[in-house]
C-alpha cells in the first residue's frame, strides 16, 4: 500500500519548503510507510506522527492541539461553575413589566445576572394570592441564598414556610409598610430573617387624594375609596382611618368599598355606580394593580375622575396619580439581595422608607372627562400627559 493510501495528511504550514503535517497511520502498521525502507516506524499503529517540523511550527501544532482539549472539557468547568453561583428567589405579583425591569437593572448594577453570575428563581401569583404558600415552599426547596418576596402577604406566606420547613432564608420584603404590617418591629434594626423597603412610608398620603380631586372639583361631596381588606387589611385600615379623619374637614363624604379579592373587583365597581358619588380613589394593592384596564376603563365610562396610588395607572388613561415610584423601590431591593448575598445579615439592613413622591396629571383623560384642571394642580405637577 502507498503512503497516499496509508495515511491521511493535513497541511497546517509551511516554512522554507518543508511542511508541518499530521499523519495518521493505518492499524496494520506497515513497515517503511515513514521513515525510509526497511525501517519500522517508532510510534504504535493508530497514532499521529508530525513530520519535518521547526521548533515554532511544533508550537503552533502543540497550541491547536491544547485548544481541541480545552472544547472538550469547557462544559464541565461550565456546568461547575454554576453550581457555585449565588441563587436569588423571587415570589411576587408580576404585573407591571416596568418594575420587574427595574429589579432586574439594580441586581445587574450590582454585579448579577440571571445566568451568568446568579441563578434567580421566580414564582409569580399574577393577583391570586392564594398560591402563595405553594409557591413558598416550591421556593424554598431550590435552597436559595435570599429570596425577594413582595408585598406583605407573600413576605408573610413565605415566613410561615420556612418555619414549617425549619429553614431560616434570608428575605427582603417590599411592602406598604413592613413595620406597619407586622414584618419586623424596628425599622432601624430590624432583626431577626426579614429586611426590607417601603413602598409607602406611614403618613396620610391618601389624604393628598382627597385634596387634589376637591381641587379640581370644588362641588366634591361623595368620594369612593376602593380598598382590599383580603391581602391588604393593616394598609386598607389605615387608609380608612385617614380619609375618615380627613373628610369633614373639606365637606367631603368617604365611602371604603371593598373589592375583596381579584374576584370581587366587579362587585366592587358596581357598589360604586350605585353609591353615585363624584369621584374615586383607588388605594394600593395588588388587586386594583392587576384590574387596571377594567378600573380605568370603568371610570371613563362613567366618567367618574379618579385618583390613583401609581403612575401606571395614569400611564394606561387614568387621570391623576400621586405617589412614590414603586420601581424604585424594586431597585432598592435588589440592592439589600447584593448586600445580603456578600454576607450582611438582614436584620442588620435598615428598612428604606425614603421615598419620592410624584404627581402626573393626564390632560387627554381630563378633556374626555369634560374637566378642567386648575392651574393649582399643574404647577404641582411633576408629569403632564398631554
Amino acid at each position: 500500500m502507498s503512503l497516499g493510501d496509508a495515511a491521511s495528511t493535513l497541511t497546517l504550514s509551511r516554512s522554507r519548503g518543508r511542511e508541518c503535517v499530521w499523519r495518521r497511520l493505518p492499524r496494520s502498521g506497515p513497515r517503511g510507510s515513514l521513515f525510509g525502507p526497511g525501517l519500522r516506524d517508532p510510534a504504535p499503529p493508530g497514532l499521529l506522527l508530525l513530520r519535518f517540523a521547526p521548533s515554532r511550527l511544533l508550537l503552533l501544532c502543540a497550541a491547536a492541539v491544547a485548544g481541541a482539549a480545552a472544547l472538550v472539557w469547557a462544559p464541565a468547568l461550565s456546568a461547575e461553575q454554576t453550581a457555585r453561583l449565588p441563587r436569588i428567589g423571587v415570589l411576587w405579583p408580576s404585573l407591571v413589566d416596568q418594575w420587574n425591569k427595574a429589579f432586574y437593572d439594580g441586581l445587574r448594577q450590582n454585579g448579577y445576572v440571571d445566568g451568568t453570575t446568579a441563578i434567580i428563581d421566580v414564582r409569580a401569583v399574577g393577583g391570586n394570592f392564594e398560591v402563595g404558600p405553594k409557591l413558598s415552599e416550591e421556593l424554598i426547596a431550590l435552597q436559595p441564598d435570599v429570596i425577594l418576596a413582595i408585598p406583605s402577604a407573600l413576605a408573610k406566606d413565605v415566613a410561615d414556610a420556612e418555619e414549617r420547613l425549619a429553614k431560616k432564608i434570608p428575605i427582603v420584603a417590599v411592602t406598604w409598610d413592613p413595620v406597619g404590617e407586622g414584618l419586623v418591629s424596628n425599622a432601624a434594626h430590624p432583626g431577626g430573617n426579614i429586611t426590607g423597603v417601603a413602598i409607602y412610608p406611614p403618613g396620610d398620603f391618601n389624604t393628598k387624594h382627597l385634596q387634589l380631586l376637591k381641587e379640581m372639583l370644588p362641588r366634591l361631596k361623595r368620594v369612593a375609596c376602593l380598598v382590599d381588606n383580603t391581602y391588604y387589611k393593616e394598609v386598607s385600615a389605615h387608609i380608612k382611618e385617614a380619609l375618615d379623619k380627613a373628610a369633614p374637614k373639606i365637606g367631603v363624604r368617604v365611602y371604603s368599598i371593598d373589592i375583596r379579592g381579584p374576584d370581587g373587583v366587579g362587585s366592587a365597581l358596581s357598589e360604586v355606580a350605585r353609591k353615585r358619588v363624584d369621584a374615586m380613589i383607588v388605594s394600593p394593592n395588588a388587586v386594583s394593580l392587576a384590574a387596571r384596564s377594567r378600573i380605568v376603563s370603568f371610570a371613563s365610562k362613567h366618567r367618574l375622575p379618579t385618583a390613583y396610588w401609581e403612575e401606571v395607572f395614569v400611564k394606561e388613561g387614568g387621570l391623576v396619580s400621586y405617589g412614590g415610584s414603586v420601581a424604585d423601590r424594586y431597585r432598592l431591593a435588589a440592592g439589600d439581595i447584593a448586600k445580603i448575598l456578600h454576607g450582611t445579615k438582614p436584620g442588620d439592613i435598615p428598612v428604606d422608607y425614603s421615598m419620592r413622591f410624584r404627581l402626573v396629571v393626564n390632560l387627554q383623560t381630563a378633556k374626555a372627562l369634560r374637566l378642567q384642571i386648575p392651574q393649582s394642580v399643574l404647577i404641582q405637577a411633576d408629569e403632564v400627559i398631554r
